[in-house]
């Protein structure tokens, strides 16, 4: 009897990564991590599982995220800070996070058109002034670092921004420079779930 032929893309379909790293054995900060995000997004993140296998830098991961998105001191807007996400993750061809961050615009701006040009191009987007600086600066963070000089903040406190909304900018639009490289340099899948939410 012939054996059945395996289909292209499936076993692909379900990686965690290009890695072979095994079985996972999750430690209890690890279940705790994943307990917190299924709470709150409803399925645990790919990024999330892989990184489990090195618990010390799934916990330093999720540390920073939560600092700099869930920052209760900050004044950044979810969608401002979540805007910075999705442009710094198209930029970077991250597709976890643009997947992930693209639903959670569409969550909180209910309006999908208008997160799919910010994924294409935030400047084809209705953007406000402040919105264009804070996009156009993190862009830059994203291709040309070096490029970057005192002169660069100007737009920013023009359209509103105080310095520590500066700093916050920066801070996330660096952490999603981080994350997107691990997921990219790893071939880390996306979730299936954040692609399809709230279209």
């Amino acid at each position: 009897m012939a054996k059945a032929k395996k289909t292209p893309g499936k076993a692909a379909a379900k990686a965690l990564s290009w890695l072979k790293l095994g079985a996972l054995r999750a430690d209890a900060a690890a279940k705790a991590v994943f307990a917190q995000t299924e709470a709150r997004i409803g399925y645990v993140r790919t990024t999330q599982r892989l990184l489990a296998h090195k618990p010390a830098l799934l916990l330093a991961q999720e540390g920073l995220s939560r600092a700099v998105m869930r920052d209760p001191d900050g004044t950044l807007s979810d969608r401002e800070r979540e805007l910075i996400a999705l442009v710094v993750s198209s930029e970077n061809r991250c597709q976890p996070c643009v997947f992930g961050h693209a639903a959670e615009l569409r969550r909180i701006t209910g309006d999908a058109l208008w997160v799919g040009k910010v994924e294409v191009n935030h400047r084809h987007a209705e953007l406000g002034k402040r919105e264009r600086a804070i996009a156009d600066y993190v862009l830059k963070i994203t291709r040309a670092p070096g490029e970057i000089e005192e002169a660069d903040l100007a737009p920013l406190r023009a359209a509103g921004l105080a310095d520590t909304e500066i700093l916050e900018a920066a801070a996330v639009a660096a952490y999603f420079n981080f994350s997107n490289r691990i997921n990219n340099a790893l071939g880390i899948a996306p979730n299936p779930e954040a692609y399809a939410a709230r279209r």
